[in-house]
């Protein structure tokens, strides 16, 4: 699935939209002697040809999977230009974008759902996409639970085709988030998927409605191709998408400022030097917010699931020096009520941000667990139990801000007596340990959407957990469970009201501020590097139609994207 999306809480009336004019792409990420003697023809205006060499996230050698419901898989930021969901969202402007859907509307009582689909939309091998690839695609999600990432059939009763280009879906009660969770499912085809297992089967040879096809596989590299039966006519306009498979923000980075990426979403301490001082003209860097990086713990293993140790341990963390060795300022330290600074001024106050803004006093994290039973023994806290109080943090060898954090903390735990064991693990090795809640402790990133409730319930709600040994269905990957959650969730869903909404957000904060199931670190803000030497159409200050971070499926940038 998706990292993340930003969807509307309600879609009230049907909603219609003309896709805008798109754009086109550079040269084969192999090929730097192209690119450097391309002729600008920017001037001319989108038109087919010319190539792009993406690389969102370091995740190294891919692995042979296009099945966007396989878990564990590394391949969510290149799926999305294969399959399709029926509604992009625009975070720039807060409006919903029609895709694979043209148009949906509510009944008064806002229990039944009408998507209207696009006509003349076929898979990538010419056969027709109608309403029954939907019903099935929603199907699977209710036969195989375990791929059911957003919950969806916790909400809806039924689901139903009505001729070729509509569906139906009915709602067990009015829900305010459903159709954020519904309309950015990735649909698939039945005629492929019929029969197979979704939790296992590879899908090697994808066939979508997407802009792209998939040309060749290695494990170095994935190369798609312009899909000829696209249904937005004359899209996408570069020929070829590659995806080197990169083991590291730094080699990133050296692809990005040698010109054989294009672009990333990746950090790196000093982008200005090291990317942008490469070719001031062309290279760029801009940023994007998206919930947090947060500290998780595996609340299943004692003493984790001491709330005192959680609040000493938040308090032994200096997250100004996360930020700023970690992060090189960012990605800046963040209240721990899941309200981050881009939501602040609607959805919070100042009061209650500063109410809980984290505190650093190593001297009083001490104290308190000392005061808890936990003792010193030759400068290394003891639990209660007389064991070493040690913690395994696993991190993520190719994201070099995460593994700087991680070693930070290990350093600051270490200051008030606990010992942290670092262990160093591939990208799919680290996010498989944490669905399945094979870990003690490691970073990552967070659930986010239009509201703080998408960071705070995805995080809490025990729909996004899973046992201890089975995937995760969302990223409840502490394990946590609180009945009022559950209830304050149910409340948030049966309104619209953005007053009442406001209350239960302060609530689910108050609920992570003081049982803190999850360490919040940092609000997340991620750089974005791209070059502008033989691509045009990306989204600029005066043409901000979309977000240009590479990995979150980074499907509408690229059909605007055209050779100079």
């Amino acid at each position: 699935m998706l990292k993340r999306h930003l969807l509307a809480v309600w879609s009230l009336s049907t909603a219609v939209l003309v896709l805008g004019v798109a754009g086109c792409g550079t040269t084969p990420s192999a090929n730097t002697t192209a690119k450097t003697s391309v002729t600008s023809n920017e001037n001319a205006g989108p038109h087919v040809g010319g190539s792009i060499s993406i690389n969102a996230s370091p995740h190294g050698p891919w692995a042979d999977v296009f099945n966007p419901y396989v878990p564990g898989e590394n391949q969510d930021d290149i799926v999305p230009d294969i399959y399709e969901p029926l509604v992009q969202w625009n975070g720039t402007n807060g409006t919903d974008l029609p895709w694979l859907a043209k148009s949906w509307s509510w009944n008064k009582s806002k229990t039944v759902l009408t998507v209207h689909l696009q006509h003349g939309v076929t898979w990538s091998n010419g056969k027709p996409f109608t309403s029954k690839d939907v019903v099935f695609t929603m199907d699977m999600l209710k036969k195989y639970p375990a791929i059911d990432g957003n919950a969806l059939w916790s909400y809806m009763t039924s689901i139903k085709a009505n001729g070729k280009y509509q569906v139906q879906v009915t709602l067990k009660k009015p829900n305010a988030t459903f159709f954020y969770y519904f309309s950015e499912t990735l649909i698939v085809p039945k005629f492929q998927f019929e029969g197979k297992n979704p939790v296992t089967y590879k899908d090697s040879h994808p066939i979508g409605t997407g802009p792209y096809m998939l040309k060749t596989f290695n494990s170095q590299q994935i190369t798609l191709t312009r899909n000829p039966h696209y249904w937005q006519k004359g899209k996408p306009y570069l020929e070829t998408v590659y995806y080197p498979a990169e083991t590291s923000n730094e080699s990133t980075i050296l692809g990005l400022a040698t010109g054989k990426i294009d672009w990333a979403t990746i950090f790196s301490p000093d982008l200005k030097t090291s990317f942008v001082a490469k070719n001031p003209a062309d290279y760029h860097i801009s940023t994007d917010s998206s919930g947090f990086d947060d500290l998780y713990l595996n609340l299943q293993d004692y003493p984790l699931n001491e709330l005192v140790v959680r609040k000493a341990i938040s308090m032994a963390i200096n997250r100004h020096l996360l930020s700023v060795i970690g992060e090189s300022g960012y990605s800046t330290p963040a209240s721990q009520n899941g309200v981050g600074t881009s939501m602040a001024a609607e959805w919070s106050t100042p009061s209650l941000q500063a109410k809980y803004a984290a505190v650093f006093d190593p001297t009083k994290a001490k104290e308190m667990l000392l005061h808890a039973g936990f003792t010193m023994k030759n400068g290394v806290m003891m639990t209660p139990k007389g064991q070493p109080f040690t913690i395994d943090m696993d991190v993520p060898a190719p994201f070099s801000d995460f593994v700087t954090m991680s070693s930070q903390i290990k350093s600051m735990l270490g200051a008030i007596g606990i010992q942290v064991n670092e262990d160093t693990v591939s990208a799919n090795e680290y996010l498989t340990k944490l669905e399945t809640g094979d870990f003690q402790a490691g970073i990552c990133w967070t659930p986010s959407g239009p509201n703080p409730y998408f960071t705070q319930n995805g995080l809490m709600n025990t729909k996004f957990s899973g046992p201890i040994g089975k995937t995760a269905v969302g990223m409840n990957y502490e394990r946590y469970s609180n009945p009022e959650v559950q209830t304050l969730s149910g409340e948030f869903n049966a309104t619209e009201n953005p007053q009442k909404q406001k209350k239960i957000i302060a609530e689910l904060g108050k609920i992570m501020a003081t049982q803190l199931p999850v360490i919040t670190l940092l609000n997340r803000n991620e750089p974005i590097e791209y070059s502008t030497a033989t691509i045009a159409g990306w989204p600029t200050s005066s043409n901000p139609y979309w977000n240009a971070a590479a990995d979150s499926g980074p499907i509408v940038v690229l059909t605007h994207l055209y050779q100079k």
